[in-house]
């Protein structure tokens, strides 16, 4: 691709959880900046930017009232590529603000909630077709079971049979950015298989009371997380010591989980 749609994000005053067409893009951190690729999550036409305050964890209201000022800055940006040495100023399409003071009453804990009309033509996600769905009784306990699973074949190392679960996933991509399928196969498959074999999996992510499974609008959908609202799948690399993610997207479908994204 020579054009890369971006969203970048600053937050100060407090800690949040950025999506996108309800889909998780990450956690913020006060004061840190946030970039990331959106082209997995975008769709022809309006597409909704949330930032949500993380409250406190003796808190389940959906109303918080912030301890402090609060305010977050957000741009969709598209870069052009034109190699590695030429820099190319990214050309801000939309720019969002918002802010709230301290004591203010956040509903549903948004501190932003915007729409904005993107010009793109990527085929319909299959997330977006789900999203409208109801979530059932079981979905969650489906969604342990599978996790159960998945990290028993990632500790054996079993990258064959962990590969069928990402398959609509990469067949989605590989359709959106009229790519081989075929080597976005094989790309993933040696992704995975230097996660599973020159990296350790953190303890943290094996261990159910750190799992966070948030419900995408009450939906079949959820993002997998850790307590700390991280992707829940990290691992370490046994040489450099860095930390991979594996943020993933899930949905019970008849019974069945799938790897959305």
């Amino acid at each position: 691709m020579d054009k890369t749609l971006l969203l970048r994000a600053s937050l100060h005053g407090h800690d949040a959880v950025l999506s996108l067409n309800g889909m998780v893009l990450g956690k913020l951190h006060d004061g840190r900046e946030l970039l990331l690729p959106i082209h997995e999550y975008v769709q022809s036409g309006d597409n909704r930017i949330q930032v949500t305050v993380l409250q406190d964890a003796s808190s389940n209201s959906e109303q918080t009232v912030l301890s402090q000022d609060c305010s977050v800055t957000v741009h969709v940006e598209l870069q052009k590529n034109r190699g590695p040495d030429v820099l190319v100023q990214p050309h801000v399409l939309f720019e969002l603000n918002a802010s709230s003071q301290r004591g203010q009453r956040l509903k549903k804990n948004r501190l932003l909630d915007s729409k904005v009309d993107l010009p793109v033509s990527f085929p319909r996600w299959r997330y977006l077709d789900l999203l409208p769905s109801t979530r059932g009784a079981n979905d969650t306990e489906l969604i342990e079971d599978f996790l159960v699973s998945l990290f028993a074949q990632i500790k054996a190392t079993q990258v064959s049979s962990l590969l069928p679960y990402f398959t609509i996933r990469n067949r989605e991509l590989a359709c959106a950015y009229g790519l081989d399928p075929q080597l976005v196969f094989s790309d993933f498959a040696a992704h995975l298989k230097h996660c599973c074999t020159q990296a350790e999996l953190l303890e943290s992510a094996m261990d159910p009371q750190n799992w966070n499974l948030r419900c995408i609008r009450q939906s079949p959908v959820h993002a997998l997380l850790g307590k700390n609202h991280e992707p829940l799948l990290q691992w370490k690399c046994c040489l450099s010591g860095t930390t991979l993610q594996l943020p993933m997207h899930v949905a019970v479908v008849g019974g069945e989980v799938f790897v959305l994204r």
